[in-house]
């Protein structure tokens, strides 16, 4: 949690304005969900930015026809943003009415913010091993700003001169493009901050293709991240491309070490925690095959 220290004033600038900008390609289903949660903010000074298509007269809808990628779509929201902070959620998630005052008030509190991610709940349905296993991995931001140096776009609020300071996302990356900016705003030598109080709510992923697709989407966008900066991720790439070892199943003691602190994971029933074994198995696949796809994809490209 933010230490604001003597820096804390206590009213929040209603002058800030924010944009929230929201990438939607094809894919329109929760777009409304999230559209309804965030038109009934308690804060007034903001605009909504839809990036393919909107639903709404109040809602700036602006297209990006020449690029087709989820990170090109925030490039063109943030091109044509009016607000000083820029707010990115995904078609799906949800919002309490005060999450865009808690935003600015976090900004206002603390001078020095330019970078900041919030808490993402899974929001679960059925509670079914598949779902319990998604909420159990879940969106650890706190974790990914500490040891990964980045903040997953779906719940990212970055200041505006940030992007004239260290440049845009990179549209070339399927997936990572999130990962990769964080590393630069890190490497530039900015601090990159985390609200836990700042809650947004995420959509459980209800099928293993759903599950498995984000794995193997995500494991493409690493060896493309390998291609193009291979400076700073070269390192990890392995020289052979198909590796045998990533078929073997995983070690059920570090599954489980790595496992036993969370929460979902001691509440479930042994059973249930088998399943979370093969379904880690199955992902485990989906990352390797994601790799080797993009890998001979760039041989021929």
């Amino acid at each position: 949690m933010l230490d604001y220290g003597k820096r804390v004033r206590k009213e929040v600038n209603m002058a800030t304005m924010v944009s929230v900008v929201i990438p939607v390609y094809n894919n329109p289903s929760g777009l409304l969900d999230t559209l309804k949660s965030l038109v009934v903010q308690d804060y007034k000074n903001f605009e909504i930015i839809v990036v393919d298509k909107g639903f709404t007269e109040t809602i700036r809808v602006v297209t990006e026809n020449n690029i087709q990628s989820s990170y090109a779509a925030r490039n063109k929201g943030i091109e044509v943003s009016r607000g000083s902070i820029i707010a990115f959620i995904d078609a799906d998630m949800t919002v309490e009415k005060n999450w865009l005052r808690k935003i600015v008030e976090t900004f206002n509190k603390n001078g020095k913010i330019d970078y900041l991610g919030c808490k993402v709940d899974i929001c679960l349905k059925s509670k079914n091993v598949l779902e319990l296993y998604d909420k159990m991995i879940g969106f650890p931001v706190e974790k990914y700003i500490t040891y990964d140096n980045f903040v997953p776009t779906c719940c990212l609020v970055v200041h505006k001169t940030l992007f004239d300071k260290v440049g845009l996302f990179d549209h070339r990356l399927i997936s990572g493009g999130d990962y990769e900016f964080g590393n630069r705003v890190f490497e530039s030598g900015y601090k990159l901050y985390y609200e836990p109080k700042i809650v947004m709510k995420h959509p459980v992923r209800e099928t293993l293709r759903q599950l498995l697709g984000r794995y193997f989407r995500i494991a493409r966008g690493r060896r493309q991240s390998f291609f193009y900066y291979p400076v700073r991720y070269g390192k990890f790439d392995s020289k052979n491309e198909i590796r045998f070892r990533s078929c073997f199943p995983p070690n059920p003691w570090k599954f489980y070490n790595f496992n036993k602190g969370n929460g979902v994971w001691n509440k479930v029933s042994f059973n249930v925690k088998i399943g979370f074994y093969f379904i880690n198995y199955a992902i485990k696949f989906a990352k390797h095959f994601g790799y080797i796809y993009e890998s001979q994809k760039g041989k021929i490209r």
